[in-house]
């Protein structure tokens, strides 16, 4: 599997490079991408997948579902991913896919139609994204996001037996909910985060562990240790000391609040240095900059061209936000991080997540061990895994 997540790495970064100024660009350092990858986890598998996007009719409509699993004939682990915010099923592929090599079989789905298209909104196009958040994380809006993903579950069960060849390798009791971004918070919901009106109809029974991508939290609602007390499953954040929003006033720490307030007991909090929103969602580095030369962007929404485009070009990422557009004009580009430094930044992320999930998911004591004691002397002055 390192050489599938080096040679995107790299890749990534030197269109990246290419892309971010007319200057001369800034020169990759291979050789550093390399002996760290090389140096951190191995899951001694490196399955070879492929890639199905489906629409599914789940809870009286149609969702885009694209689903990525090993070829080989067998029952896999499963992992629902669950996109940031103006993104669609197609978001952080690099990401799914190392998953999937590694043998499980990842589902991405954007459970409300109104999130991937809420770049297109009145609120986005006059800039009003206090408004956008508020709306977006209503307990009402919440719900509905929950009930979704529950539906989809049970379609999945049904499915699994009933003979559809693209959804029979689901091992569905060993399952994981990844997020990004609004995709975290109902993961962390999942998880078993107390918000008041909104209940995770019974997911967190069914769930083995979360990983959540720069988490959601506020100073609304619930103190800290009653909102996060209840949460017992395995939990990996995932966030940096830069994971803020330039539109909106919440700090770049509060994302490790509900790390500090979980209780005890396989709870891991991967924090980056530097690391921008869009580099832990596993992004597109080559959104072009705002028309007006703003460089001011939320750090919620991506753009991009299809999956399978971006496969055979050779990218890193594929992310999109489904209807091809993005009113704002916004660009998400992390002009703080070199090339070099995403790439970094990302295999920490693919490799720790990896780790993680087959610790907890597939029960494996090397990759435990990993987390606890090579993880941090390989990510050095990169960042920090802590764990309690």
């Amino acid at each position: 599997m390192k050489v599938y997540v080096l040679a995107g790495a790299i890749f990534s970064a030197a269109l990246s490079a290419g892309c971010s100024s007319s200057a001369k660009p800034p020169k990759i350092d291979e050789t550093k991408i390399k002996l760290f990858a090389e140096r951190g986890y191995d899951s001694g598998i490196d399955y070879t997948t492929s890639t199905t996007s489906l629409p599914l009719n789940i809870g009286n409509g149609i969702r885009q579902v694209t689903i990525v699993q090993p070829e080989l004939d067998g029952k896999y682990p499963v992992v629902i991913y669950l996109p940031g915010l103006g993104e669609s099923d197609s978001a952080a592929q690099q990401m799914r896919n190392v998953w999937a090599k590694s043998g499980y079989v990842v589902l991405s789905v954007q459970p409300l139609q109104d999130d991937v298209s809420i770049w297109s909104s009145k609120a986005a196009r006059s800039g009003d994204f206090l408004y956008l958040r508020r709306e977006r994380y209503a307990s009402e809006v919440v719900s509905a996001r929950i009930s979704i993903i529950l539906k989809l579950l049970e379609y999945l069960k049904h499915a699994s037996v009933s003979g559809d060849t693209n959804l029979q390798r689901m091992d569905l009791s060993r399952l994981a909910i990844a997020g990004f971004d609004i995709g975290a918070s109902a993961a962390m919901i999942i998880a078993g985060e107390d918000i008041p009106n909104i209940s995770n109809e019974g997911l967190s029974r069914q769930t083995g562990a979360v990983i959540a991508l720069s988490p959601y939290a506020d100073f609304s609602g619930s103190s800290f240790d009653v909102r996060y007390r209840n949460i017992s499953m395995p939990v990996l954040s995932v966030t940096s000391d830069a994971d803020s929003n330039t539109n909106d006033s919440i700090p770049a720490a509060l994302h490790q609040a509900p790390f500090q307030y979980m209780p005890p007991g396989n709870k891991y909090l991967l924090l980056l240095s530097g690391a921008s929103h869009s580099t832990i969602g596993n992004e597109d580095p080559l959104k072009p900059a705002a028309a007006n030369g703003d460089d001011k962007h939320p750090q919620t929404g991506h753009e991009g061209g299809s999956e399978d485009s971006d496969r055979a070009h050779g990218t890193r990422h594929g992310s999109k936000s489904g209807n091809g557009d993005n009113p704002t004009g916004y660009s998400r580009r992390a002009a703080a991080e070199s090339p070099t430094q995403r790439a970094l930044m990302e295999v920490a992320i693919e490799q720790v997540s990896t780790a993680f999930l087959n610790a907890y998911i597939k029960n494996d004591q090397f990759s435990k061990d990993w987390l606890t004691k090579d993880a941090q002397p390989w990510l050095h002055e990169m960042g920090q895994l802590k764990a309690k």
